[in-house]
C-alpha cells in the first residue's frame, strides 16, 4: 500500500528531536495561513507530539496544503534537507517551475532543478483571493 501525503508528513516531523520538536511548534504557532484556513491555537500544539502535530495539520488545512505548511516551517527552521525530502515523497517536487532551496550535502554540492508547486487556494469560498497568506514570525 503506498503512503499517503498524511504519512510523508508524520514520517517527517517523527525525524525531529525533542529541541527541534518544540521549535517546530513554535513556529508553527506563529505561521499565518492562507485566507479560508484558521490558525493552530498554542494549547493544542504545546504538548503535541508528532502524531497530534500531523493530525492538527490534516484536519486544518487539509493534506496537500498541510504538507505546504510543513515545508514552510521546516524551511524557516533551516531544516532544507528535511523540506526537500518532504517534497520529493509526497511528489510535490516535479512538475512545476518555481523552484524551493535545494539542500546542500556534506561536500557542499547542491542539488539543483528541483521544482515546488506554486501555491494555490484549496478553499473557493475565500473571499480574499490574492491575499497570500503564508508567513511565519520569525521573532
Amino acid at each position: 500500500m503506498a503512503k499517503t501525503p498524511r504519512d510523508h508528513l508524520f514520517d517527517t516531523i517523527s525525524e525531529l528531536g525533542e529541541s527541534d520538536l518544540k521549535t517546530f511548534r513554535d513556529k508553527l504557532n506563529t505561521f499565518r495561513p492562507k485566507p479560508g484556513y484558521n490558525h493552530i491555537k498554542w494549547r493544542q500544539l504545546e504538548k503535541a507530539e508528532a502524531v497530534e502535530i500531523t493530525r492538527l495539520l490534516v484536519s486544518y488545512y487539509e493534506e496537500d496544503y498541510a504538507v505546504e505548511v510543513a515545508r514552510k516551517v521546516l524551511m524557516a527552521m533551516d531544516k532544507k534537507n528535511l523540506a526537500h525530502h518532504l517534497f520529493q515523497a509526497t511528489g510535490k517536487a516535479t512538475g512545476d517551475a518555481q523552484q524551493i532551496p535545494a539542500p546542500t550535502s556534506n561536500t557542499g554540492t547542491r542539488v539543483t532543478g528541483v521544482a515546488a508547486p506554486t501555491p494555490r487556494e484549496h478553499r473557493p469560498d475565500s473571499s480574499r483571493a490574492g491575499d497570500s497568506g503564508d508567513e511565519i514570525d520569525l521573532r
